[in-house]
């Protein structure tokens, strides 16, 4: 049976309107909901006039359904109509649903004018059109046929698929899901921008579960685009989701190593291919507008195929069923719903500072939803929604719980549980507490589903964030207005990335001066402790380590290869804000001019630092040392397609050569090309780079010859995966009287 579950009450009574007017042909009126004198639905057939009620009692007992039913009986007597329709969501049995007729055999042919849960399911099989006109329940359905008959998938996928089960029954369909997936249909791309909280996150996750439901395996990005590329799969339908994709707070968190060039490669390559690939983003509209300053290609790509979809407002309509949804799907104590349906829903629905995210907390286990006042309290968190942390912070932690809260912002967004506990317990100890496994694990336990969440990454080890970016900012805020657990931070830090982490959150990157001022203000205030702990922990181990190969089979964690390319960055940046002193910039630098000339580091790292190089203001002493060394370590080392990239990069853009010129280097390219796709090679490359390469070389053959391993892999650009369509927004005006009816069905 499906599950109707996804459903509110409301929602049910259109599916069931909609389905009786299939069934009998005929137009069913559908009346304003509240006192509605035991008529839900009605119509007019050659019998006369019809009635119907629902009843979407799934989580109630059959005696509770009963009772409800009793008290229709006199309703119905009222209306006396030629005939009356009993139609609920239990799965009601052969002697419970006589004992329903039995109260309204008056005005009922059979007993088969009781329908139950599976009765209801039997209509939705024979009217596949009236369940495609209801996107939350046919995606539900299709998703769970999915997860059954893909049970690997389901496996790695499990967080994901929690995540969107749990979001699903509270998603109202608006007509931004619309305009998103006429972006996906048109483009195989959206990208869902907006200010924090509206529901982008919430939007991706309905057009992955829609696409989920007609066959498609869900792809989560979570580190940075190559993921995509690697899971990228010719024969198989496939959508990915890569949420707050140019970081959650700042720009700065985003788009390293190229990441910006390689994103724009996969982008053209959905956009231009056929409708079994599809790929959904999102970030906040601020982030976004101080990206596409810095990165052309971003601004470029959205004006040729305009997949940027904007969440502003919502309509009055909408709020009122995001709301309502929120509270019938929730554990909302009866004298607190009471207490909205009176009149408490009005200054809610009116309030500027309305947006789900605070409707999900108001309505969650972490807020009082218990106790008289329940309106009073749910206005006061959007008066001053930064008191919905601080309150749960300083009354509900204990310090041990408080500090792995503010530890969580000097790691990277998302952390393996290993990294966050060695962190964690050490500014415990800085602090003079005794934090062991068993309590961390304690402290997990406790912050997880507010401040934290915890989920399985792509090798399905266990990684922790913060629950959503409020959090993040919050805790933030703390940092910077206590001096103690700033320097607490500063002298406990386990590894050189925590003050980049710290550092860039304040600054917000070396291309925008977007930040946090108060927290830029408070390191100012400590920043001889901070460039001492820069120093003293320069050579400490990367809190992001990768996995390696060892000889005897197994697997070791190792540093990242460009670790001390992205140190010496950072060196520099801080040094353009702070003037450190020449002693670490200049032994910094040494270091990584050395390791240039023995081949060593990341290219992707170590391009980016060149630039910060570049522009240092004080260049002139090691800019020559440091481009004979990284010019030596690019060209010598043409080994894979990634060489080439890096190369053609830093011609093109710092030694200002024009590739066309090169003739030697085009014949080295040229026969690089054509050895990888003679041997099979050309799968693994990043074809449209390299085409795009060819183009700079102007090898024109190269370039055609590129563009038909391009089809050869990819296939015929046809649109083989037929997409159903799903109807049913909501919006427009809405009348006072349909808000108290609407809201006065949560007093029942």
């Amino acid at each position: 049976m499906r599950d109707f579950s996804v459903l509110s009450d409301v929602e049910f009574e259109e599916l069931v309107a909609d389905l009786l007017g299939a069934e009998v042909h005929t137009s069913v009126e559908r009346f304003s909901p509240g006192a509605d004198g035991g008529i839900d639905l009605r119509w007019n057939t050659s019998e006369g006039v019809c009635i119907a009620q629902c009843k979407h009692y799934l989580r109630s007992s059959f005696s509770q359904l009963y009772d409800s039913a009793k008290k229709e009986v006199e309703k119905v007597r009222k209306a006396d109509p030629d005939r009356y329709m009993f139609v609920t969501t239990f799965d009601i049995s052969v002697s419970q649903k006589d004992r329903l007729y039995e109260l309204f055999s008056n005005w009922m042919a059979s007993p088969g004018d009781v329908l139950g849960g599976r009765d209801v399911d039997a209509l939705v099989t024979r009217h596949r059109e009236v369940e495609r006109r209801h996107a939350k329940l046919w995606v539900s359905t299709g998703m769970q046929l999915f997860w059954n008959l893909h049970s690997d998938i389901a496996n790695r996928a499990e967080t994901l698929r929690q995540r969107i089960e749990k979001a699903m029954p509270r998603y109202v369909v608006a007509p931004s899901y619309q305009t998103a997936r006429r972006l996906l249909d048109e483009h195989n791309v959206c990208l869902v921008s907006g200010p924090p909280g509206i529901g982008k996150t919430t939007l991706a996750q309905m057009l992955l579960a829609e696409h989920i439901s007609v066959g498609y395996e869900p792809v989560e990005v979570s580190a940075d685009i190559n993921e995509a590329w690697t899971a990228l799969s010719r024969d198989t339908a496939q959508i990915f989701l890569y949420d707050d994709f140019l970081g959650q707070i700042t720009f700065s968190e985003r788009l390293a190593k190229n990441e910006d060039k390689r994103l724009s490669d996969f982008i053209t390559k959905l956009s231009e291919g056929n409708s079994s690939k599809k790929l959904v983003l999102t970030t906040r509209e601020y982030i976004l507008r101080d990206a596409k300053l810095s990165y052309e290609r971003l601004s470029e790509l959205d004006a040729r195929y305009q997949f940027v979809l904007e969440l502003k407002a919502y309509s009055k309509a909408d709020r009122a069923q995001i709301l309502y949804n929120h509270l019938w799907h929730s554990e909302v104590g009866a004298e607190c719903l009471r207490e909205i349906a009176k009149d408490g829903y009005k200054e809610i629905l009116n309030h500027r500072a309305y947006n789900p995210r605070l409707i999900e907390y108001c309505t969650g286990g972490a807020f009082d939803t218990q106790s008289p006042g329940y309106p009073s309290r749910f206005k006061e968190a959007l008066d001053h929604p930064e008191r919905i942390w601080r309150v749960a912070f300083e009354k509900h932690l204990t310090t041990e719980q408080q500090l792995l809260v503010l530890v969580l912002c000097t790691l990277p967004r998302s952390v393996s549980i290993e990294v966050l506990m060695g962190a964690h317990q050490s500014i415990c100890e800085h602090f003079g507490i005794l934090s062991t496994e068993g309590s961390f694990r304690g402290v997990l336990e406790v912050l997880e589903g507010t401040f934290i969440s915890i989920s399985k990454d792509s090798n399905q080890d266990t990684s922790i964030q913060h629950a959503n970016p409020s959090v993040t900012e919050f805790a933030l805020g703390r940092i910077a207005a206590d001096r103690r657990i700033l320097e607490g931070i500063i002298d406990s830090i386990v590894s050189f990335d925590q003050l980049a982490e710290i550092f860039l959150y304040a600054r917000g990157g070396s291309f925008f001066r977007r930040g946090n001022s108060a927290l830029m203000a408070a390191l100012g205030r400590v920043k001889g402790k901070f460039v001492l702990a820069m120093e003293a922990a320069f050579d400490s181990p990367s809190l992001v380590q990768e996995r390696e190969w060892v000889s005897d089979g197994g697997i070791r964690l190792v540093d990242p290869p460009g670790k001390f390319d992205e140190r010496v960055g950072f060196c520099l940046q801080v040094d353009q804000e702070w003037r450190i002193g020449r002693d670490l910039v200049n032994g910094s630098v040494e270091r990584i001019i050395a390791r240039w000339r023995e081949y060593e580091g990341d290219k992707s790292e170590a391009s980016n630092t060149f630039k910060l190089l570049a522009a240092h203001p004080a260049a002139e002493a090691f800019l020559d040392d440091a481009h004979d060394a990284f010019h030596g370590w690019l060209e010598e080392t043409l080994e894979v397609a990634d060489d080439w990239y890096h190369l053609a990069d830093h011609l093109s853009d710092h030694d200002d050569i024009n590739l066309r010129a090169e003739w030697t280097l085009a014949e080295r390219f040229e026969e690089f090309i054509e050895d990888e796709i003679s041997w099979g090679g050309s799968r693994s490359l990043n074809l449209d780079a390299m085409k795009s390469i060819a183009d700079e070389f102007g090898l024109q053959e190269l370039a055609e010859r590129i563009d038909e391993a391009i089809t050869e892999r990819d296939g015929p650009d046809e649109d083989s995966y037929e997409r159903r369509g799903c109807g049913q927004e909501t919006g427009g005006m809405v009348t006072d009287s349909y808000l108290e009816g609407l809201f006065g069905r949560l007093a029942e």
